[in-house]
């Protein structure tokens, strides 16, 4: 399976992109920016709302310069469609940053080709995205997917908008599915991401309440092991890639459900007889109330990774949040959201192999993974919520405290963030405050209060638009830090 989603993945992107030169037209033109600038602080990192949720385009390190270029097209609006054409229609995207300072990178940041008929999406590449009922433009960031890292490369079929399932419009769904590839961490190479989604909504669009409802669920599978490792008495260099494997990591099942933990390709052994693969995700929940003038909005993220939340052990944790929009408002404060993500429960400090209760299922350990050692991470950064992030990212703690510096120490995290987005003429400000209590985990204990602010301005001035982001870390689990980062686009 593997070699063969590869090929369509190339080949799709290779006939997507391919039409580049034909998709200028009137009515199709291709978007492009130009941006340049610089970042500086006072110490040798970016402080943490400069770098987090910019997938993965900051670097960690500072005073440097930075230059980027994209070229984008989207669909074409329905009502500029050619009588014949029926719904199908395509886009596409690329981008690309040059990082120059103390780390020098040329990034891929995106790259994409995408085709739509009717509600349906099939697209291939590297693609911005947020995974979670979030307000996605001014959260601190969706749990499980929250634009913090740099794009994966995926294969994905999907239905990105909320479509109605019956003519009333009562019943709306969106989803996807998806096969990735993570490439090599510390301990695996050329392992795969496998990820769905399936989100409801509950309500007609002229409705004032509307309900939503919805799970997303991501696995690390496969893979070459760097280092042998043995189990169930065998030497394991390899996790299953075959089609039995693939149905375990696509179901979830657990193997302890099987008569014997060696099917037939040994990957249950492979796998210490747990499951095929690392699963984790959230289920998610929220509820929409909107007039003419104004929309709110709450909804409530939980976590499952090791089985405590199907006890409800660890119920409590994960992210709540609460956003406010004035619809109609052209200056002022257009928007507010606060947000309190609780990662410290974990179901608690004990696991079910350490305890006579099965149903304990504690100390989960989020985004951290026995076989994949670098865990919930992808080229250095953390996929999920930018609070729980990789040891060289905690600058003001001992990076002693781990011999991998991708590897996440602290994951027991309670963090309240505000934001607020609001306008005064032309200039667009974006305020954010973030307070935090990290905890570490269950088998390193710490306690570091954590504040973080930022304050963004941006202005157009012609056809340029000027932002400065200036922003403050107080010193706990990263240094005290102030920074600033001076951006010009040009778009045309």
């Amino acid at each position: 399976m593997p070699k063969t989603i590869r090929l369509l993945y190339a080949a799709s992107v290779c006939l997507l992109m391919s039409q580049i030169t034909y998709a200028q037209t009137v009515r199709q033109k291709i978007r492009y920016e130009v941006e340049a600038g610089t970042y500086l602080s006072t110490t040798e990192s970016n402080p943490f709302w400069i770098r987090s949720n910019q997938y993965g385009e900051v670097p960690l390190e500072s005073n440097g310069f930075t230059l980027r270029a994209q070229a984008k097209k989207e669909y074409e609006p329905l009502i500029y469609r050619k009588k014949g054409t029926g719904k199908f229609s395509y886009g596409y995207g690329i981008r690309a940053v040059l990082n120059a300072g103390k780390v020098n990178q040329v990034l891929l940041a995106e790259l994409y080709g995408k085709v739509r008929y009717g509600a349906f999406e099939f697209s291939a590449g590297r693609r911005r995205e947020v995974i979670g009922l979030v307000d996605s433009s001014l959260s601190a960031g969706s749990y499980i997917w929250s634009g913090n890292a740099l794009p994966m490369p995926k294969v994905e079929l999907s239905i990105p908008n909320f479509t109605p399932i019956l003519k009333n419009g009562l019943i709306a769904v969106k989803g996807n599915y998806a096969h990735g590839w993570f490439g090599t961490d510390d301990s695996v190479k050329n392992y795969y991401l496998h990820q769905k989604s399936l989100y409801v909504r509950l309500g007609k669009p002229s409705w004032r309440f509307k309900f939503y409802g919805g799970f997303n669920h991501q696995v690390q599978w496969g893979g070459s092991l760097l280092y042998p490792r043995v189990s169930n008495g065998k030497i394991i260099t390899e996790y299953g890639t075959d089609w039995e494997s693939y149905l375990f990591v696509v179901s979830g099942k657990s193997l302890y459900t099987l008569d014997t933990l060696v099917i037939q390709n040994g990957s249950a052994s492979a796998e210490g007889g747990n499951r095929v693969g690392n699963h984790l995700g959230t289920i998610d929940v929220g509820l929409e109330y909107e007039t003419d003038q104004y929309k709110w909005f709450i909804y409530k993220q939980s976590i499952y990774e090791a089985g405590a939340l199907f006890y409800l052990n660890n119920i409590s944790d994960g992210l709540h949040g609460l956003s406010f929009t004035r619809k109609q408002a052209s200056s002022g404060v257009l928007k507010i959201i606060i947000e309190y993500l609780q990662t410290s429960n974990q179901g608690g400090p004990f696991t079910s192999a350490r305890s006579t209760i099965a149903q304990l299922r504690g100390a989960e350990d989020y985004f951290n993974n026995g076989r994949y050692i670098d865990g919930w991470v992808y080229k250095g950064q953390t996929i999920g919520t930018p609070f729980i992030m990789p040891l060289r990212y905690t600058t003001g703690l001992p990076q002693t405290l781990d011999k991998n510096p991708n590897r996440i120490v602290n994951n027991r995290v309670n963090a309240v963030t505000i934001g607020v987005k609001s306008r005064i003429r032309q200039i667009d400000l974006l305020t954010r405050l973030s307070f935090s209590h990290n905890l570490g985990n269950y088998n390193i204990p710490l306690d570091y209060t954590q504040t973080s602010i930022q304050q963004q301005i941006s202005a157009p001035v012609k056809r340029y638009t000027f932002t400065a982001n200036l922003a403050y870390d107080n010193a706990g689990v990263l240094k005290e830090n102030v920074g600033l980062s001076l951006l010009v686009k040009r778009s045309f």
